[in-house]
């Protein structure tokens, strides 16, 4: 699966990878990820395998801890 590049969160020394997802409407979870490929503003999630389900935190999502209380507003 692929996610927009601004899902993908990293630590500073571009190390560690992660996207905050959001567990239900109040709550968002730090999930690791393995990048795979880039291609345009989209990069390929090699593990773990996200479902068209799950809800990726793509904007807003700098800063956020794990567990972090969020507010959906609706575009």
């Amino acid at each position: 699966s692929t996610l927009p590049k601004s899902a993908i969160l990293a630590n500073e020394t571009q190390t560690a990878f992660w996207v905050m997802k959001l567990l239900n409407d109040t709550t968002a979870i730090k999930v690791p990820v393995k990048e795979g490929i880039q291609s345009g503003d989209r990069v390929e999630i090699l593990s773990p395998k996200f479902s068209s389900q799950d809800k990726i935190v793509v904007t807003g999502n700098y800063g956020l801890t794990d567990t972090a209380k969020v507010k959906i507003v609706k575009p």
